[in-house]
């Protein structure tokens, strides 16, 4: 550990020092945090009922806008919690302060939001009553004669989502009504605007050079690599922090797997558990199920944030916030010097995909895959999304994949044969005229991040071993538009398709059980519906 007041032991927790353990109580859960961003909100929204913001706060607001026409529209804040409640405080105190000085610094962090600006303002997927409350505040009557306006407060959690609320205001004379939805947006994701990057490839920061990642992360570089690319995409530098790891922070706290400092993995390679199943009891399982729950919300924060004009670095620091949030560790760090915390594969990528800084465009397609290492397990998961509005093709492979993987899962249960998987997913890609990927295969997972059993998503394979009740392990086909073969890039992880065609995958960590399966990386209620498909099983 870096931290003075740590020290390493033999299980990965670290000794930490009174000092700490006194702030680590003090700190509020992601929960905790959520309800008091939700109050806090309220109370900023409550200090806006005041009859000067439509002549000093959206009527600047609206003028400062790309469309200071703009017949409709509500005014979107967005900050920390610590700087949404001090302004709500100051505001309160303010009041007997001119109008035009209390809103004259106020104005400026503001923005107008249309209709148009909702995924671009709270992100995407979320639930219907929520993205309807969005629609009627943004359309708010801009009119200078109109005696209605609309103010939307999003909070920013250590999490990395946002809460975000809601009022609708009725201005009569010098009195003004308030109206504070009780729907709250949470969690949503960072705006765009929020999402971007201070400090980029062009505009580096000292501390945190971009640079080119080599040599499976062991080497960075200044210049692009030479290689002969099979498609359009390109790799971008990558941010690389000035410390003796060069990885993002991880608080002192959270439990370290062993490879967190070294990046060998030393008791994954000499386990046992790379040559047996091992059949996980109940009360493991229960403690497996509470870290594929941390996985899942960190690929759902970061999935809902998936927009045209963001980075995949930007996607990374999200995944990383939401796991050492909530306790866990994101197991891809430093895994064999793996440089990030999640994997996002872009287009041709067919995996381990290294974030970097290139904006996501309109039509891309992207995976992220996201691995959460909590309380002495890891759960793995992925999910492959449309950036904007995607071509028929690309949504035909992402149904594609998904079909692969759902087959796959429909053929776990107790004595099932492992190579059997295979079969049934190349099946699926054949008639939908895709191919399957063999160079990389599901595992086996639990207090490893990687073991046994093996399971390869070809027909013909050599997959040994039936299913127990017990054994837990991952299905996660990798489908090709084109060919299968595949090729890696200069960075050593990056594995795209040789032919340049796009690649899709899904993924689950799951369990046998005497009934058949449990899927413990399985959506949720607040799972974003990203899906370019309605119903699971309909054609897109």
């Amino acid at each position: 550990f870096h931290q003075s007041d740590t020290r390493r032991t033999p299980t990965g927790f670290p000794r930490l020092g009174l000092a700490l353990i006194r702030r680590i109580r003090t700190m509020p859960t992601p929960a905790e945090e959520a309800a008091e961003a939700t109050t806090a909100a309220a109370a900023l929204l409550a200090a806006l009922a005041d009859p000067g913001v439509p002549e000093f706060l959206v009527a600047r607001v609206r003028a400062a806008s790309s469309d200071p026409n703009a017949p409709t529209g509500a005014v979107f804040f967005e900050a920390p919690l610590a700087a949404v409640k001090s302004l709500a405080t100051v505001m309160e105190r303010a009041k007997a302060l001119p109008a035009e000085a209390r809103y004259k610094a106020f104005a400026p962090k503001c923005r107008l939001v249309t209709g148009a600006d909702m995924e671009s303002a709270i992100g995407c997927g979320l639930p219907k009553t929520q993205t309807s409350l969005f629609a009627v505040l943004a359309n708010a009557d801009l009119a200078p004669a109109s005696n209605e306006y609309a103010v939307l407060v999003s909070v920013a959690l250590s999490c990395g989502t946002n809460v975000v609320r809601g009022a609708l205001y009725d201005k009569i004379d010098d009195t003004v009504t308030i109206s504070v939805s009780e729907i709250v947006m949470d969690p949503a994701a960072p705006s765009v605007w929020a999402m971007q990057l201070k400090h980029g490839p062009e505009n580096p920061n000292p501390s945190e050079p971009w640079l080119f990642c080599l040599r499976r992360g062991r080497s960075r570089s200044e210049t692009m690599p030479s290689f002969e690319w099979g498609g359009e995409l390109r790799p971008a530098p990558i941010m690389t922090p000035r410390n003796e790891l060069h990885l993002r922070e991880v608080p002192a706290h959270v439990p370290r797997p062993d490879y967190a400092e070294t990046a060998n993995p030393v008791s994954e390679v000499e386990s046992k558990l790379q040559q047996i199943n091992y059949q996980y009891d109940e009360k493991q399982l229960a403690t497996l199920r509470e870290c594929c729950v941390v996985a899942r919300g960190a690929l759902d924060a970061t999935v809902r944030a998936v927009r045209p004009g963001v980075t995949t670095e930007a996607l990374d620091l999200i995944c990383h916030k939401f796991i050492t949030a909530h306790g866990g560790y994101p197991s891809p760090l430093n895994y064999y010097n793996f440089p990030k915390s999640c994997c996002t594969s872009v287009n041709e990528v067919i995996c381990h995909g290294v974030p970097d800084g290139r904006l996501l465009v309109d039509g891309d397609i992207l995976n992220v895959d996201v691995t959460a290492f909590y309380k002495g397990y890891h759960g793995d998961l992925n999910e492959t999304v449309p950036v904007g509005r995607c071509d028929a093709n690309s949504l035909r492979l992402m149904m594609t994949a998904y079909k692969c993987l759902q087959t796959g899962i429909a053929t776990v249960k107790p004595g099932a044969r492992y190579r059997d998987i295979g079969e049934e997913v190349t099946k699926v890609a054949h008639a939908r005229n895709a191919s399957v990927v063999k160079s990389y295969c599901g595992h086996g997972i639990g207090t490893l991040f990687h073991c046994a059993p093996n399971i390869p998503h070809y027909a013909r394979n050599k997959a040994v071993g039936t299913m127990k009740r017990g054994h837990v392990f991952t299905i996660e086909p990798m489908i090709n538009a084109g060919d299968f073969r595949d090729e890696t890039w200069p960075d050593g992880w990056t594995a795209v398709t040789k032919d340049g065609s796009r690649s899709a995958q899904y993924e689950h960590t799951m369990a046998v059980t005497a009934a058949g399966v449990e899927l413990l990386t399985a959506r949720t209620e607040t799972s974003p519906n990203v899906f370019p498909w309605s119903d699971p099983e309909s054609e897109p």
